[in-house]
């Protein structure tokens, strides 16, 4: 409009030199956006990407642990079946000398490793010599003081308590490149008499395990596994060598990144890597495990550029939406961080669940046996560094049965929390306690004597004694047997033995009457360790029964059986009584093995009458340990009460077709004694045998004082009757003298005709021996 002034002037339409005082500080919170964005970036870069290494890295530990189990466990079956190889030919040296009937044998224990996995079984002289293999005759069977690397390995073994792990060579026989794995046996001074060998393929083992862990080689591409010795030579990786030059492949010490990694650390049992390998020369992160015992490592690596993959995979939504516009960055940073805590917080929730299911009682909060097994071997480990000793304490609740039978289960389980509490609160902060079975307790002691482990026993054996329990809304006091013992420098013990003293305490301290402290008194060390493994085994229920016949010498019919007990090791090897029951009665294990054995021959002898309508007699060895048990003796009356009742026939005011055996050495002592044990077996209809009879004095105080229905000839005097007049007129005098008594007679031992008629001739009842048949096992 005419007259008006313009609303802005040219002054202020004019751009000043300098930015103004609004658009630097835009420009500067702009930059300052910027800045930190790059910043928030290249932080959460950081982050993702030290939680991705872990990650992976993590995977690499549990992968290459549980390949390490794997692989442990495949050479402990194979030197567990090589030294029942050798056991089997140190019991009989004839065959050493006789290769057609030692081919056989070896046929059968390659059976038993797997022939698609153990190639051959070969054995040679120390010197080198083979005498026998289940690949080629005696006549071509070479020397392998002509083979360098193979003799180099037999005088390695030769120096080897166990296994060893040889380097790979060409099998001469089976013309290709075999790991050997060889066990010298040696005599009892130590000097080597023979040395087994089996060739096995480790690339083929190392490709099945693959197979069973498929889904960690989908989550980690390129993955590379490989067995290797502690000297640095190659046994096998997968994927496998593709080379046609296997003899450098094999023959060459590894001297990459990854084995000087190895042997830089030779002390630690595990370790990660980060470098090149000897096979590419990709870069590759990667873990190892050694197996001392073994001499071997087990590696598995897989590409770095795996990290960048998962790295990126993780990486890129918040890098896209950093790349927004820089008013939602703020939201987009909460957020992000948020996430990141979350996942934070489910890794670390989820190991600590994994962690207390793998190592807590779920019942008690206490160790349970592998959390505890952790921290015996790290107190055994230090003792064994330092010499600084350290004690275990074995204890178990008495008559704990009565409470779960009387009140329930959910009693006895509260029970059981109760105690734990107390012990978590009165055992110093470095001790351990852990729920070992059951009603079984153990308790670590770092830093303590064999005196300050009884002390501490009797401590917690006073409070649990004077401790109120409640239990089912009533008060009870409960009382706890303990055994103590105590690894001392100078006696080099194992964990095992350890536990094997203590469990050999604890049953001396409940035979001595219970609600007591008893520590280990110093026997043999290997005794406790094979009791050990013999409480294991009846824990398990590997203990079976097995039937030998007994038959009428009159007709040759079967007239029943002998039950003995067996022992199935954790192999399936059978185990004869005669090899751990001397044990078994020195650590009063006895009881147990009987009432087992009772069981399982109740159950046969109700089974075959429903079957043929006809019983049959069982004879059970039972041991004074079981008879002298109220308890056991009951619980044996009434699972033969239920079985009679159960019968297809009727058994009531009959004899059973159980017998109870006894021997001199078993019961030796005052008859009327053992009279009174025997007696509610009695009453109830179960009949007596005296076993090895002729072998001691007792026996016939045992006839004179005890209704007895069978004497059992002793099979030494038996054996000699076959041919000695003097022994067929002792043999005469006891089958006339029983006779009279109205007892049968049943000769033990027989292997032969000759035996066996002469038994016939003397008018013996009834015979047992291998000449009808070996003691077997029912499958």
């Amino acid at each position: 409009m005419p007259g008006s002034s313009p609303l802005f002037t040219p002054a202020q339409l004019r751009v000043p030199q300098g930015l103004s005082p609004m658009r630097r500080r835009l420009r500067r919170g702009y930059w300052g956006l910027v800045a930190l964005t790059l910043f928030f970036g290249a932080w959460l870069a950081w982050i993702n990407w030290q939680r991705q290494g872990e990650m992976l890295r993590s995977t690499l530990r549990v992968e290459t642990a549980f390949l390490a189990d794997a692989t442990s466990s495949y050479f402990e079956r194979y030197e567990s079946v090589m030294s029942a190889l050798g056991n089997d030919l140190l019991l009989r040296p004839e065959l050493l000398d006789a290769p057609d009937q030692l081919v056989p044998l070896l046929q059968r224990y390659r059976a038993l490793l797997g022939a698609d996995q153990a190639l051959a079984i070969n054995l040679s002289r120390p010197d080198g010599q083979m005498f026998a293999s289940t690949v080629a005759s005696a006549e071509k069977l070479p020397n392998f003081r002509t083979v360098p690397e193979i003799w180099r390995g037999i005088h390695q073994a030769t120096h080897m308590k166990g296994l060893e792990v040889g380097k790979a060579v060409y099998g001469p026989m089976l013309h290709r490149w075999v790991i050997p794995l060889r066990l010298m046996i040696k005599d009892e001074a130590g000097q080597p008499l023979f040395l087994i060998a089996v060739p096995v393929e480790l690339n083929d083992f190392l490709d099945r395990w693959r197979r069973s862990v498929a889904a960690a080689q989908y989550a980690t591409p390129g993955m590379s596994m490989a067995l290797m010795r502690a000297d640095g030579y190659l046994l096998a990786r997968w994927p496998t060598p593709q080379t046609p030059d296997l003899q450098r492949f094999y023959s060459t010490r590894r001297q990459g990144a990854l084995a000087n990694a190895i042997l830089a650390s030779p002390q630690a049992q595990s370790g990660l890597f980060n470098g090149r390998v000897d096979s590419d020369s990709i870069p590759r992160l990667g873990a190892w495990v050694r197996l001392p015992q073994y001499g071997v490592q087990v590696t598995m690596t897989v590409p770095r550029a795996l990290l960048w993959r998962d790295f990126w995979r993780a990486y890129w939504p918040a890098l896209t939406i950093l790349a927004l516009w820089l008013g939602l960055l703020t939201l987009t940073y909460r957020l992000v961080v948020r996430q990141a805590e979350r996942e934070s917080t489910q890794l670390r929730d989820r190991a600590e669940i994994m962690y207390r299911l793998a190592n807590q009682d779920s019942l008690t909060g206490l160790l349970n046996r592998r959390g505890m097994g952790e921290y015996l071997q790290r107190a055994h480990d230090y003792a064994q560094q330092e010499g600084i000793g350290y004690a275990l304490v074995l204890f178990d609740l008495d008559h704990f049965k009565l409470i779960n039978d009387g009140f329930g289960h959910a009693a006895g389980d509260a029970v059981l929390q109760q105690v734990a509490h107390l012990l978590q609160t009165r055992v110093r902060k470095e001790d351990h306690v852990a729920r070992w079975g059951g009603e079984e307790f153990l308790v670590l002691l770092p830093d303590s004597t064999l005196e300050t482990a009884h002390a501490a026993a009797e401590k917690l054996r006073d409070i649990i004694a004077h401790t109120r329990m409640s239990v089912g809304g009533s008060e009870l006091r409960l009382s706890a047997s303990f055994g103590v013992s105590a690894w001392e420098p100078g006696a080099r013990l194992t964990i095992a033995e350890l536990l094997g003293q203590c469990d050999s305490a604890l049953y001396n301290a409940k035979a001595a009457g219970r609600n007591r402290v008893k520590q280990f008194e110093g026997k043999s060390a290997h005794d406790y360790l094979r009791g050990f493994t013999l409480k294991r085994a009846i824990e398990d229920d590997r203990i079976r029964v097995a039937y030998q016949p007994l038959v009428s010498l009159a007709d040759g019919q079967v007239v029943g059986y002998e039950a003995l007990a067996r022992l199935v090791g954790e192999d399936g090897e059978v185990v004869p009584a005669g090899q751990f029951i001397d044990v078994a009665s020195r650590l009063r294990l006895e009881h147990r093995i009987d009432s087992r054995v009772s069981k399982q021959v109740m159950s046969r002898c109700s089974t075959r009458i429903e079957a043929t309508g006809a019983p049959m007699k069982y004879m059970i060895n039972c041991s004074a340990d079981f008879l002298s048990r109220p308890e056991d003796v009951q619980q044996l009356l009434d699972r033969a009460q239920h079985y009679c009742e159960s019968c297809a026939i009727d058994m009531t005011g009959r004899d059973k077709p159980m017998v109870i055996e006894i021997t001199e050495r078993q019961l030796i002592g005052d008859a009327e004694a053992v009279r009174r044990l025997v007696q509610p077996l009695i009453d109830f209809g179960f009949q007596l045998a005296v076993d090895d009879f002729g072998s001691g004095y007792s026996s016939y105080l045992y006839v004179l004082k005890l209704p007895v229905s069978y004497l059992k000839i002793e099979a030494e005097l038996v054996c000699e009757a076959a041919h000695s007049p003097r022994a067929q007129a002792m043999v005469r005098s006891i089958n006339a003298m029983a006779h009279e008594l109205g007892i049968l007679t049943i000769a033990e031992g027989i292997e032969d005709e000759a035996t066996a008629e002469a038994m016939r001739r003397i008018g013996v009842d009834w015979g047992q021996g291998y000449y009808w048949g070996r003691p077997e096992v029912e499958a």
